[in-house]
């Protein structure tokens, strides 16, 4: 059998439907492979940057690993952004980039390049993916996808490159003589102490749970719904984290951090007790390093990464544990003497009180905007976000009520995110959903070029451009912090004209100007079919609320007295 044929029967054989890439003449025998020789569909991006974030999302969305493929040299590359964002926010995707012929390849590092197109991808990719690999011989292609795949998806979850000389892709093996990968003994998982935790629950009377990626699986979704039938503990979630649990959920309070909602801020510094699943806490978690818990709150902690354990915050007790075993231990359990809606109706008249958006407007909101349009999405919509102001929008604002899912780029962070993320979660959900793709104009430009596929094959992704005309998170830094110098933001920056660009793309186009044309959303959204709306907002927008110093003193500040008014109404629902 052809290697590159044995590749594609093993990605087929893994349920894997979709491999995104783009053309190139070291990875031309894998792409013939996979289109003549087995059922699994090539989708060819405009650039492979946009392939990789495509296999990013169509992983995060089907819980299986996600695949993506690139000629060498600059090919390979153009993969790099892609591998940075499974790496950083734990997808597990395989990437498989062509090389030059093993006899061509440079032999010594003080050769800058042997053969047209060389590029060591392999080395240049080691400090962002879990295991990075070239295949010399032909014998090792069992072994190697074998451990790429355990890789991927073992432990914290993760990015694996695997370099393919052309011509050890042509080879043609014996099937009889592959060796096999033997999976290494894994660590146990720390002991779960239920009677330690249910103690800290019987004792706390302000809990919350706090939600990240590592709870993204359908199954961990599930688990967690369980388990707040069984006890009502108010759940806050990180960006990653921001639809484990549905936004109508009695139990679901917010969206937390730097730019979280005011409310679920004050419920993580209130509480006397956090239990963190899967998140790994970073800055804008926090609301930076000064957010301090109060000494008394206790913090359980459960991460699949040991290095992620006592890495923040004090922890009261540190989980070496998966979250989905940690919830099957806690599951077992009955709380039928533990009750916290006096703390649960507290958040809820805190929700109200501090809503991310204006009810009334009479001028167009980024956050008012997205807050309209969720109720009329579909119940199993896919939100995109890209990266910048228009995130934190979506985030600040968004009802992912029922069953509606969100892919975002988060610790990466990678504007030019939104477009390609669409088109892999168009084709992990079969096409038969709609997808909403929420751009900046700076990150909608950083890979135009994906309308192209998007029109092609008549995806039905719903292009929502929230245009301020400036890089809006860099200008309001600059308004704070350089006395209003907007370089390359708003000064040397410009928009091309995009109803222009919608209708070269030959993709249906509305433009919201005014409040009054909000309504015009309703009948415009596609489960079929391309759409593009442009959003017309004042280039000095902000967020809503914006980062403070720390989590619970976001900007607009509230005043002392409020705060302390606050600090009375909690104490007194709880006596």
């Amino acid at each position: 059998m052809k290697l590159s044929d044995y590749i594609a029967k093993y990605i087929q054989n893994k349920s894997i439907k979709i491999v995104f890439g783009y053309q190139g003449g070291t990875i031309i025998d894998l792409i013939d492979s996979i289109e003549t020789k087995s059922n699994i569909k090539f989708i060819q991006n405009y650039n492979e940057q946009a392939s990789s974030f495509s296999a990013n999302a169509y992983a995060n969305l089907i819980d299986k690993t996600g695949i993506s493929i690139a000629s060498s040299g600059p090919g390979a590359i153009n993969l790099i952004g892609g591998i940075a964002n499974s790496y950083c926010d734990s997808i597990p995707c395989i990437y498989i980039t062509g090389n030059v012929h093993l006899l061509g390849m440079k032999e010594t590092s003080n050769i800058r390049q042997n053969n047209f197109q060389e590029i060591d991808i392999v080395s240049m990719v080691s400090e962002i993916t879990k295991y990075s690999t070239r295949i010399t011989k032909p014998l090792d292609i069992k072994y190697e996808l074998e451990k790429a795949f355990y890789i991927a998806n073992e432990g914290r979850k993760g990015p694996v490159l695997i370099d393919i000389p052309y011509n050890i892709a042509r080879e043609n093996i014996d099937i009889s003589e592959l060796r096999s990968f033997i999976k290494p003994q894994e660590d146990n998982y720390d002991f779960i102490n239920v009677n330690e935790i249910k103690g800290i629950l019987k004792n706390a009377k302000k809990p919350i749970i706090l939600v990240g990626g590592g709870m993204r699986s359908n199954v961990c979704r599930e688990k967690l719904k369980h388990f707040l039938t069984k006890i009502k503990i108010p759940v806050v979630a990180s960006l990653c984290g921001l639809d484990v649990l549905s936004h109508n959920h009695e139990c679901f309070i917010g969206f937390i951090g730097h730019y979280g909602n005011r409310y679920a801020n004050l419920a993580v510094a209130n509480s006397d007790c956090l239990i963190v699943l899967g998140s790994r806490l970073d800055e804008r978690q926090l609301g930076g390093y000064r957010t301090q818990l109060s000494s008394d709150t206790k913090v359980i902690r459960v991460d699949i990464d040991k290095v992620e354990l006592g890495r923040k915050i004090p922890e009261t007790i540190s989980l070496y544990s998966s979250t989905e075993n940690f919830l099957d231990k806690l599951n077992k359990e009955d709380y039928a003497n533990l009750n916290y809606s006096n703390w649960l109706n507290v958040l809820s008249s805190l929700k109200e009180r501090y809503p991310s958006y204006a009810i009334n407007s009479n001028n167009v909101n980024a956050n008012d905007f997205i807050r309209y349009i969720s109720d009329y999405l579909p119940k199993n919509a896919v939100i995109c976000s890209d990266v910048g102001q228009n995130q934190m929008s979506v985030a600040q604002a968004i009802r992912l009520d029922d069953d509606r899912r969100i892919i975002n780029s988060a610790g990466y962070a990678s504007m030019g995110f939104s477009l390609p993320a669409a088109i892999g979660a168009a084709y992990a959900t079969d096409k038969k959903v709609a997808i909403i793709s929420v751009n900046g104009d700076g990150g909608l430009q950083m890979n135009i070029q994906e309308l192209q596929t998007i029109k092609r094959d008549n995806l039905p992704i719903n292009v929502i451009l929230m245009n301020n005309n400036c890089l809006g998170m860099i200008r309001k830094t600059q308004e704070k912090l350089y006395n209003g110098r907007f370089y390359a933001s708003v000064d040397g920056y410009a928009n091309p004209n995009f109803e222009a660009i919608a209708n070269a793309y030959e993709i249906p186009y509305l433009c919201i100007k005014t409040v009054n044309d909000y309504s015009k959303i309703k009948d415009f959204i596609s489960m079929s079919s391309p759409r593009f709306i442009e959003v017309i907002l004042p280039q000095n927008m902000e967020n809503y609320p914006e980062p403070g110093d720390v989590i619970d003193r976001q900007n607009p500040l509230l005043s002392e007295d409020e705060m302390l008014k606050l600090e009375e109404e909690i104490n007194y629902a709880i006596e």
